[in-house]
């Protein structure tokens, strides 16, 4: 794939890191607080975010085995206790699936088909799936996490494409916004 398409998982693994990294100091009963309309707990929504990058990427590599509890399934909604990896555990998973997804968006081909199971049946489908996949569902429970901080008292890091072009190329708040 081209250049453009690979930035798009670049940000999405900024994004997705910022997000964790303010998550990091949360107290446990911040992580269990669930918010309605979201997936679950804050801490059961992180959760569910890194397992399901880490089945993206094994998607896309064509492994038969998927990591996580419900193999080809969607994560259950868990009770916020069953938070086991630390939000720093699941930190690193997040890096390490977002460095793969970064490195597999630069290797497909545009028309790459993939032979996989979703819930448990075979499917036919374009890899570009996957990988748009991966993108909206990262995107929609960024939202979730950041509207249960906000709600919270907590003033969630702006994950935005801006600041992230921002970020990458050394701006800071105090230079003049040339977005503007």
């Amino acid at each position: 794939m081209d250049a453009g398409f690979v930035a798009l998982f670049r940000h999405h693994a900024w994004a997705t890191d910022q997000l964790l990294a303010a998550c990091e100091s949360l107290p446990p009963d911040h992580l269990e607080w669930v918010t309605q309309g979201t997936y679950g707990g804050l801490g059961a929504t992180l959760r569910h975010l890194v397992e399901a990058e880490e089945r993206y990427v094994s998607r896309l590599r064509g492994d038969t085995a998927r990591p996580g509890q419900a193999p080809n399934e969607p994560d259950p909604p868990m009770p916020p206790e069953a938070l086991a990896p630390s939000v720093r555990v699941l930190r690193r998973r997040a890096q390490a699936s977002a460095e793969a997804l970064i490195e597999l968006a630069a290797g497909y081909a545009p028309d790459a088909i993939l032979d996989t199971t979703f819930r448990g049946a075979p499917v036919t489908l374009p890899a570009i799936v996957i990988f748009a996949q991966a993108l909206d569902h990262g995107c929609e429970h960024r939202t979730q996490v950041r509207h249960a901080l906000t709600i919270l008292g907590y003033e969630p890091p702006d994950i935005a494409a801006l600041a992230w072009d921002d970020a990458i190329n050394g701006r800071t708040e105090d230079a003049a916004d040339p977005h503007a």
